[in-house]
């Protein structure tokens, strides 16, 4: 395949957004459509029309209401496209729809393996339980084929805020840099890059050492930048280092952020189904718009 032919096939995978009418993903719509027109990509709105149980045996009124549910549906897609086109600078054409009747998680898993980005509002309808991020999204975050971001709100006074990055060295954080680093310079931001020590509670451990840990810990922070940096060379970048709590740190940070963007998995997880990895903790905590950045 030839460069131009592998630039062709990036441009044409569109931006995925999950549509389903909460306030959770109008607000993922909007920063959805704001990152299309940023990267100069397609975007696709996909709804999901979820089977039920309907506590009925006549059949034709168990019809009745399917038929119901996919006008419903459609009316949606179609309300949410027209809105777009009347207030971005995205175009009828620009904007593709998608309506399949399926789970949630089985056609956004699908749709994703041909996605430059799966955009998810923090909860969907039915999401059940306490936690910011509903089941749906916290599955799609392992279970998608490309980065996946997860949006609680869009706040546009952070639009001139800095991206934040998480490093710890992994192959998914190398991942994580380079996506981040684009993201900044597209935003024309700069970018804030955080190691944290580790994964595990150290501070006890290494007590008083910890300025003597914390200059391997620069080193190795500033060389797991420096490749970006020469791609970048416009992004200017602060690096922090911190002893303990990864997630801890990328939330605290993220207060001062417009975006976050993390690795699939780091340093230290055993599963990419663990509950709890920084990844999901931070998309669940963080109040600005977090990328897990998945190379597929």
């Amino acid at each position: 395949m030839s460069d131009d032919t592998m630039s062709r096939s990036n441009i044409d995978q569109p931006i995925i957004v999950a549509v389903d009418g909460s306030p959770a993903s109008r607000a993922a719509i909007e920063w959805a459509a704001e990152e299309a027109l940023l990267h100069g990509r397609r975007l696709t709105l996909v709804h999901a029309v979820a089977p039920v149980y309907v506590d009925t045996h006549d059949p034709v009124l168990r019809a009745r209401i399917q038929r119901w549910r996919i006008y419903s549906a459609r009316e949606l897609l179609a309300d949410t496209k027209a809105d777009l086109v009347q207030r971005t600078q995205l175009d009828a054409d620009a904007v593709a729809t998608v309506l399949q009747v399926a789970h949630p998680v089985h056609i956004l898993t699908q749709v994703s393996q041909h996605a430059a980005m799966l955009v998810l509002g923090s909860r969907f309808h039915g999401s059940w339980g306490g936690r910011r991020l509903g089941s749906v999204s916290a599955a799609l975050c392992y279970r998608a084929h490309c980065p996946v971001a997860v949006v609680h709100t869009h706040r546009h006074e952070r639009e001139t805020a800095p991206v934040l990055v998480g490093v710890d060295g992994s192959v998914a954080s190398d991942h994580a840099v380079s996506v981040a680093f684009e993201e900044a310079a597209r935003r024309r931001v700069g970018l804030v890059a955080v190691h944290a020590w580790s994964d595990e509670n150290v501070l006890q451990l290494i007590g008083a050492d910890w300025d003597h840990y914390r200059a391997d810990a620069e080193t190795a922070l500033h060389t797991a930048l420096l490749q970006a940096r020469v791609r970048y060379p416009g992004v200017t970048v602060t690096e922090k280092v911190f002893c303990d709590r990864p997630a801890h740190w990328l939330i605290k940070e993220a207060e001062h952020a417009g975006l976050v963007v993390v690795g699939s998995h780091g340093r230290g997880v055993v599963s990419a189904l663990l509950n709890g990895s920084v990844a999901t903790a931070v998309a669940e905590r963080a109040d600005v718009p977090v990328i897990i950045a998945r190379a597929g």
